[in-house]
């Protein structure tokens, strides 16, 4: 209606209102094929299944409810009517998933079922509920800062948290989680699990159209996967931060399609001014008790380099882990980013160039320090699973500690995914060798043998299972340096914070840091068409005195592959083993 004011989406008016060009469109119905070659939309029928597998999980989210409170000796007016409900968030509940997205899931209960009930009753309960040929996958993980179960069911991954509301005792269907009164009394797990929901929905009314958000979204999540720009515990924004910056976007130009929107995202995030913090609305006051995002108050909040805040109360900073050293990276791969697609809407890129895997194994590194976690197998891998989690949570802090300390390195950047394989042996010298990187004893998956069976079959010496994950941290060294490289302290803060975990089991578990070069890197971190570093061919040379001239290894304490495996095996630098030539 003329006269009519118009709504101002977000903290700030928009850049621009205009609709989108003919020339925006017909780049939008590009972008959108490719994000389908990409198999970046799932199918309808995948999506039913979708549909069908949470259906599922909420008779059961209610039985096992139902069947706590009976436990308890309740009522069976109390336990009847206690109700439950299921909530998702995350890529599913932001509409931008594809095949191999998990569901990221919380159940929500009364206050008489409590976090132990969850573990004890909801297991036996789903398997009861369920065909057992459906359930390819279920590992409890308890004693973590956010418990969860992590399933597979009917091909669907999910990823299951608990909540228990401490104000009601009834849990209706049609609940929501909007009232912010809800989080009264709750501890921090179950107020972050919440808060998980809560977030998504804030999100998606802060959204001027979804159409092109979700297009948009998709695409930046695609490409910071594939650029190794991913992940909040590895130093990056996660799922949630990448979707409140696309949707800041978004908010500045509410009209524009979903290939502008990208376009301007890689633009503006690149030039924007740090550390002013991207925020969806104003951030309400703190009360409950609760702790709010505010740099003024809490130091902490002001040490945060690249603060994204999540819009939900309590408003949090979803980027606390950024480090100087992912920001660097961010802004450069934003930048070439912004490069392609100037070259794209002039016709000489098209979008597979955008969406090219990063370099991370192929050019950009010399050195890399190997993070292997190993443990022997006693229950088919979920121990494993577990201990890697913790490892995965804490392996940022050998960055970290380079970052801020005296190392004599320019860069060290983690590669934000683990590599995992199993191992059969049958001494422990061999199980030494696999824990400090050897693939001698590699298996496939499909062909891991029981223990106490040779790979035929047949008896043999108690045959061993190991597996690993391993982590690969690429380092970047002065061209010219007289500093002596010095790793040691950042490996052994980050080695005590894992040994000294309640989840580490010093017999079965171990974590070691080798040095590999990079024509060492072992086949599965490379993909067809990779082109993998050669071992350079040496040239004699008549010695030099100048300042100028390479460093040994023995100086930068890095190891030197021409050396003998013996020497390998026995010699150690700045408190590092060496890797095992692959």
């Amino acid at each position: 209606m003329e006269g009519q004011q118009k709504r101002q989406w977000g903290v700030t008016s928009a850049i621009s209102e205009a609709q989108p060009t003919a020339k925006e469109l017909k780049l939008n119905d590009t972008l959108v094929d490719a994000l389908k070659a990409e198999n970046q939309f799932e199918t309808p029928e995948g999506t039913k299944n979708r549909i069908g597998v949470l259906d599922h999980l909420q008779k059961v989210a209610e039985e096992f409810i139902r069947r706590a409170g009976k436990a308890k000796g309740l009522p069976a007016s109390t336990y009847d009517n206690s109700g439950g409900k299921i909530y998702t968030f995350g890529s599913y509940a932001l509409g931008a998933y594809n095949p191999t997205s998990d569901i990221d899931t919380l159940i929500v209960a009364p206050k008489h079922v409590y976090m132990d009930d969850f573990f004890a009753h909801f297991p036996p309960t789903f398997r009861e509920m369920s065909e057992a040929s459906e359930i390819t996958e279920f590992i409890p993980v308890e004693n973590t800062h956010v418990p969860i179960i992590k399933m597979k069911f009917r091909g669907v991954s999910i990823d299951l948290l608990f909540a228990s509301l401490p104000t009601l005792s009834q849990i209706p269907k049609d609940l929501e989680l909007t009232d912010k009164s809800l989080l009264r009394g709750m501890d921090d797990s179950a107020m972050r699990s919440v808060n998980g929901s809560r977030v998504v929905r804030e999100l998606l009314t802060s959204v001027p159209h979804e159409k092109p958000f979700r297009i948009a979204l998709r695409a930046v999540k695609l490409w910071s996967n594939r650029r190794g720009i991913y992940g909040a515990i590895y130093g990056f924004p996660g799922g949630i931060a990448w979707a409140i910056m696309v949707a800041r976007i978004c908010q500045l130009y509410p009209y524009a399609c979903g290939a502008t929107i990208l376009t301007k995202f890689f633009n503006l995030m690149g030039k924007w001014h740090w550390p002013r913090p991207v925020m969806l609305k104003t951030i309400e006051a703190g009360s409950l008790n609760l702790r709010v995002w505010n740099p003024e108050v809490y130091p902490q909040d002001r040490a945060h380099l690249m603060p994204i805040i999540t819009p939900a109360f309590p408003s949090m900073c979803a980027t606390h882990n950024v480090m100087h050293t992912t920001k660097d990276i961010m802004l450069k791969e934003f930048k070439r980013a912004e490069e392609l697609l100037n070259l794209i809407q002039d016709g000489k890129k098209g979008w597979p160039d955008l969406f090219s895997p990063s370099t991370f194994f192929t050019k950009d590194h010399k050195y890399y320090l190997s993070v292997i976690a190993a443990s022997r197998a006693s229950d088919g891998g979920k121990e494993h699973d577990a201990f890697a989690g913790l490892v995965t949570s804490k392996v940022r802090v050998i960055v970290k500690g380079i970052e801020d300390g005296d190392a004599g390195i320019d860069l060290a950047r983690l590669y934000p995914h683990a590599f995992d394989r199993i191992h059969q042996c049958e001494t422990e010298d061999q199980i030494d060798r696999i824990k400090q990187g050897s693939l001698d004893y590699l298996v496939k998956k499909d062909a891991v043998a029981a223990d106490g069976k040779s790979l035929n079959g047949e008896s043999a010496k108690k045959l061993h299972t190991i597996h690993t994950s391993t982590f690969y941290i690429g380092l970047t060294l002065p061209e010219v340096s007289e500093a002596k490289l010095d790793i040691s302290f950042p490996v052994a803060d980050f080695k005590r914070y894992v040994t000294t975990d309640p989840l580490y089991d010093e017999k079965d578990m171990s974590v070691c840091v080798v040095h590999t070069r990079n024509y060492d890197l072992p086949d599965d971190v490379f993909v067809e068409g990779d082109t993998r570093p050669q071992k350079p061919v040496r040239e004699k040379k008549k010695k030099t005195n100048s300042k100028s001239a390479k460093r040994h290894f023995a100086d930068t304490g890095l190891d030197d592959s021409e050396l003998s495996a013996k020497r390998r095996q026995s010699e150690n630098v700045n408190g590092l083993p060496t890797a095992t030539p692959v």
